[in-house]
């Protein structure tokens, strides 16, 4: 009887020790981002780090950008979605998104920067906020940049 209790007791410390490692509703969190100033005609590399219980992220990231500045002005490409490749299911892994220049760009016709001779746009001032959904529709949780300029 006590070698029951005993095996029993590891057995449960065991589920529980390997109790939903990774749930089935994706994980991520930005690991790196190469640049949060944005020089002209420059990109920056954000890559995240995923996880999923299923591991079947190959469905679709989603961008938005969120424009920062105190003039409203009106912007281009605010949402973007992306298709992520079919690759074999990973339980964990990373994404890596390049953004080049005309991707990243939020004002249409940014205002002038007061005062400035010659005349110059105002840089962009955005956060950008990402979330990535399964083949079977679960949705991660959304994740931000924290405050990125682009250089106009």
């Amino acid at each position: 009887m006590k070698k029951l209790v005993t095996a029993g007791l590891v057995l449960i410390v065991f589920a529980a020790c390997n109790k939903d490692k990774y749930q089935t509703k994706p994980q991520i969190s930005i690991k790196t981002i190469t640049n949060k100033i944005i020089p002209e005609n420059g990109s920056t590399t954000i890559v995240l780090s995923y996880t999923d219980k299923e591991g079947d992220i190959s469905d679709s990231l989603f961008l938005k950008k969120i424009r920062l500045n105190q003039t409203v002005v009106p912007t281009i490409r605010d949402s973007i979605k992306y298709k992520i490749p079919d690759f074999p299911d990973y339980s964990k892994g990373e994404i890596n998104i390049v953004l080049d220049y005309q991707t990243i760009l939020s004002a249409i016709s940014p205002p002038p920067i007061p005062g400035s001779v010659p005349s110059q746009a105002q840089p962009d001032t955005l956060i950008i906020k990402f979330w990535i959904r399964d083949k079977a529709g679960n949705v991660s949780d959304t994740v931000s940049t924290g405050q990125v300029i682009v250089i106009r």
